[in-house]
C-alpha cells in the first residue's frame, strides 16, 4: 500500500495487516481465565465489514454510539467507526448501578451526540435502552449483524471468494479500497469522550485524527515505547486512558497488548501483577488508588513466584498522586523485582487527548516541600504556562497558576454547545490559544506539580465528577436539608460534602448516613465526610453562587460552622445476628476502614462503593472458597442482607448450608 500524504491511524492498521497480519494484536482475558485473541489481519477483516455496514443507509452522517462491555467486541467497533469515518462515541456503561441511572445517562448522551447509529452489544443495548421505545432509537447495528450477513463465505474453505468478500480474513479488497479512498482526512472527527462520571450535562471532547495521532507519539517517546513492548491493562476502556492509552497506541506501536476487564481487577487486584509476572509485561499503571488497592491485598496475599523485575514504567495520573502510595508500593514489591524508578508520574486530561506532562520517579527530587508529586515537563511539540486565572498573565516560575496548554493535542472543543463560555475554555497567551484546565500547578525548571482545581470537579477512583451533581444528589427532594449544599476534597483527597440542614431537631449519624446513600445511588461516589451546617454558612458569591473551594478552605481551617460525621457505624453483637452475618459484619468493616459494623448497616451508609464491594467480595470468596459476586455485595448493601443472597445463590450451586457455616466456623475460631 503506497503511503498516504496525510495518513491516520487507519493507514497504520492497514499497513500491519499486510505486513504482519498474522501477528497478535490484541489479547482479552476473561475472568475464569480463558483468553481470546485478534491478529491484524483478523482486526482489519473484521472492522472493514463493519465498517461497510455504518457507511450504509446514511450512517456517515452523524456519530456512533458504542454499547460494548470490556473486550475485543468493543475493539473492533472503535476500529470500524476509524475505518468508516464515522466519529465514535464509547458510552462508559456504569459497572454497577440502578436501571433508571443506567438508561438517564444514556438517553443524556444520545441527545447531544445526535448519533445516527447504535452500534452495540444485544444484552448491553437492552441495559441501556430499558424503559425507551424503539422508534425513539436510531438505527442499531451489531457485530453479529456483519458475521450473519457473510455466514456463507465459508466457501471451499480455502480462502475463496464467496458473496464478495474473502474467507481467508483478508477484507475484500474492493470494499477495503473504497473505504480508503474516501478515509477520514486529519482534521476529521475521530472520537467524542463523554466525562465518565458526571451525571449531569453531557460534555463530548471532540478529538480529531490529528490529536489522535500527535499524542500518541507524545506517549511513545515518554513511555519510551517499541516493538519489543509488551503492556497489559485493566483500565475503562472507553475513555482516554484505556481507549487511547491502550487500544490505539499499541497499534500505533506494532506491539500486543492484553485487556482485562476492570472488575476483574477490582474484585483480585493482585491478579494485575500475576499477568506482569507471567507475560514478562514492561509497560502497564494506572490510577494512584490501584497502587494502594494492590498493596492492601497483598497484605494477605500470595505473592508466592511473583516476577516484577521485567516492568519497566508504571505511570501513576488520573488522579492526585501521592509520595506515600509509591513509598509503600515499592516496599512492599521491591522483594519482587519491582524497582521505584519505574514510577512515572503524568498528568492529562480528556480535552489534550491524553498526556500532557510525564518523568520518571526519583525519591529524592520528585516531591515538593508540599509533598506534591513531579509530573515531569510538558509533551514535545506542545506548551505549557502557569496563568494567574483572573488577569490571564502568565504567574513567576514556582508560583500557583492556572495550567494553560497549546499544541497539536489540544480538543477544538466540545461537540455541542455545554453553556460554558469560550473564555472560560480557551485564551490567549501571545497570541496563542491555550486550553484553560481549571487544574492549579506550579513549575520550575519546566516541571509541573499539580496543586488542585480550579474548576468544581473531584476525583474518585480515576474518574471526575462535578461537585454540582454531589451536591443536588444530596439536597434534592432531602427534607432534612436545605437546597444548600458544597462538595470538594479534604485533606487527603477524600470527598466531603457540606450541606445546611433544616431546624436543629435532626439525629447527625441518620442525616449523614441518607446524604451518603443518595450520592453513592445517584453518581456512584462514596462520600467520606458530611458537615451538617446551620442555614446561611456554606459561602456564596454576590449572585448566589456555592462557592466550593472557599468552602474547602473553611472547613480545612476548621472555619466551617457545623457539626462534622464521619462514618461510625454502630457495633454488631452476637444476639442480632447468625454467625455468617457476624463474619461478613467484620468484613465490611474491615474493607471500610471503620471500627465496627452492624448486620443492618449498609455499605452506603459507611462510604462504601463499588471498589469497597468488589474488595468485599475478593475477601469473602478467598476466605470461604466459594463464588461471591461483586453485584450481590451491592445490591445486598447490609451484612444481614448479604446472608441471605449467599445463602440462596450457594444453596443454588449445592453448597449445603452447613457446609458454608463450618467453613466460617473454622475461620472464626483461628482469630
Amino acid at each position: 500500500m503506497p503511503s498516504p500524504a496525510r495518513p491516520t491511524l487507519v493507514h497504520t492498521l492497514v499497513g500491519h495487516a499486510a505486513t504482519r497480519g498474522e501477528q497478535t494484536a490484541y489479547e482479552y482475558l476473561h475472568d475464569d481465565g480463558r483468553v481470546d485473541s485478534l491478529t491484524y489481519g483478523e482486526l482489519l477483516n473484521r472492522a472493514t465489514r463493519t465498517a461497510a455496514r455504518l457507511r450504509a443507509d446514511g450512517g456517515q452522517n452523524g456519530p456512533a454510539l458504542l454499547l460494548y462491555p470490556p473486550g475485543l467486541d468493543f475493539v473492533v467497533a472503535v476500529w470500524a467507526c476509524l475505518l468508516a469515518g464515522v466519529p465514535a462515541v464509547p458510552a462508559y456503561p456504569p459497572l454497577f448501578g440502578s436501571t433508571d441511572r443506567i438508561t438517564a445517562r444514556f438517553t443524556r448522551i444520545l441527545d447531544d451526540s445526535r448519533a445516527t447509529t447504535l452500534l452495540a452489544d444485544p444484552l448491553v443495548l437492552g441495559l441501556f435502552t430499558s424503559g425507551l421505545r424503539p422508534e425513539d432509537l436510531p438505527r442499531v447495528l451489531t457485530l453479529e449483524d456483519t458475521t450473519e450477513e457473510n455466514s456463507a463465505e465459508k466457501g471451499d474453505g480455502n480462502g475463496t471468494e464467496n458473496g464478495g468478500r474473502t474467507v481467508s480474513g483478508s477484507p475484500d479488497p474492493d470494499v477495503l479500497a473504497e473505504l480508503l479512498r474516501t478515509a477520514a482526512v486529519p482534521e476529521d472527527t475521530a472520537l467524542i469522550q463523554y466525562t465518565s462520571g458526571s451525571t449531569g450535562q453531557p460534555k463530548g471532547v471532540v478529538l480529531q485524527h490529528r490529536n489522535l495521532l500527535a499524542n500518541i507519539k507524545a506517549i511513545t517517546e515518554v513511555f519510551q515505547l517499541d516493538e519489543t513492548a509488551r503492556v497489559v491493562s485493566w483500565l475503562p476502556p472507553y475513555h482516554d486512558m484505556g481507549l487511547i492509552g491502550f487500544i490505539l497506541t499499541p497499534v500505533h506501536g506494532a506491539f500486543p497488548v492484553r485487556l482485562m476487564s476492570p472488575v476483574h481487577f477490582l474484585k483480585s487486584p493482585l491478579s494485575w501483577l500475576r499477568q506482569i509476572s507471567e507475560l514478562g509485561i514492561t509497560h502497564t499503571g494506572g490510577p494512584n488508588f490501584a497502587y494502594d488497592l494492590c498493596d492492601r491485598r497483598a497484605a494477605t496475599g500470595d505473592l508466592t513466584g511473583l516476577d516484577l523485575s521485567t516492568w519497566r514504567l508504571a505511570f501513576n495520573g488520573a488522579e492526585p498522586i501521592r509520595p506515600a502510595t509509591l513509598h509503600r508500593f515499592t516496599e512492599r514489591f521491591a522483594a519482587h523485582g519491582f524497582r521505584p524508578e519505574a514510577f512515572l508520574p503524568c498528568y492529562g486530561l480528556a480535552e489534550a487527548t491524553l498526556i500532557v506532562t510525564g518523568r520518571h520517579w526519583t525519591a529524592h527530587d520528585s516531591v515538593d516541600e508540599d509533598g506534591r508529586v513531579d509530573c515531569g515537563p510538558v509533551i514535545d511539540g506542545h506548551t505549557l504556562a502557569l496563568v494567574d486565572p483572573d488577569t490571564g498573565t502568565p504567574v513567576p516560575d514556582g508560583a500557583e497558576g492556572e495550567i494553560w496548554i497549546s499544541g497539536p493535542s489540544i480538543s477544538d472543543g466540545y461537540w455541542n454547545s455545554t453553556g460554558t463560555p469560550e473564555s472560560e475554555l480557551f485564551g490567549l497567551l501571545d497570541g496563542t490559544r491555550h486550553l484553560r484546565t481549571g487544574d492549579l500547578g506550579r513549575q520550575r525548571a519546566g516541571h509541573l506539580t499539580v496543586t488542585g482545581r480550579r474548576k468544581d470537579v473531584l476525583i474518585q477512583n480515576g474518574v471526575n465528577h462535578h461537585a454540582h451533581d454531589l451536591c443536588s444528589a444530596a439536597a434534592e427532594d432531602n427534607p432534612a436539608v436545605r437546597p444548600t449544599a458544597a462538595a470538594f476534597s479534604g485533606p487527603d483527597e477524600e470527598v466531603v460534602i457540606a450541606v445546611e440542614v433544616v431546624g436543629k431537631d435532626h439525629d447527625p449519624a441518620a442525616v449523614a448516613a441518607d446524604i451518603r446513600t443518595r450520592v453513592l445511588t445517584a453518581t456512584g461516589v462514596r462520600v467520606h465526610t458530611v458537615v451538617l451546617c446551620p442555614p446561611r454558612s456554606i459561602p456564596r458569591t454576590t449572585s448566589g453562587k456555592i462557592q466550593h473551594s472557599l468552602a474547602r478552605t473553611r472547613h480545612l481551617a476548621g472555619e466551617l460552622a457545623g457539626t462534622t460525621v464521619t462514618a461510625t457505624p454502630a457495633t454488631a453483637t452476637a444476639e442480632e445476628a447468625e454467625l455468617i452475618t457476624l463474619f461478613l459484619s467484620s468484613i465490611f468493616a474491615a474493607v471500610c476502614q471503620v471500627p465496627s459494623c452492624g448486620p443492618d448497616e449498609t455499605l452506603s451508609a459507611m462510604g462504601g462503593d463499588s471498589l469497597r464491594a468488589a474488595e468485599i467480595a475478593a475477601v469473602v470468596e478467598d476466605a470461604l472458597t466459594l463464588p461471591v459476586r461483586v453485584e450481590d455485595v451491592l445490591r445486598a448493601q447490609s451484612p444481614r442482607e448479604l446472608t441471605a443472597r449467599l445463602a440462596q445463590r450457594w444453596a443454588d450451586d449445592g453448597v449445603p448450608p452447613a457446609d458454608a457455616l463450618e467453613r466460617v466456623k473454622t475461620l472464626m475460631s483461628h482469630e
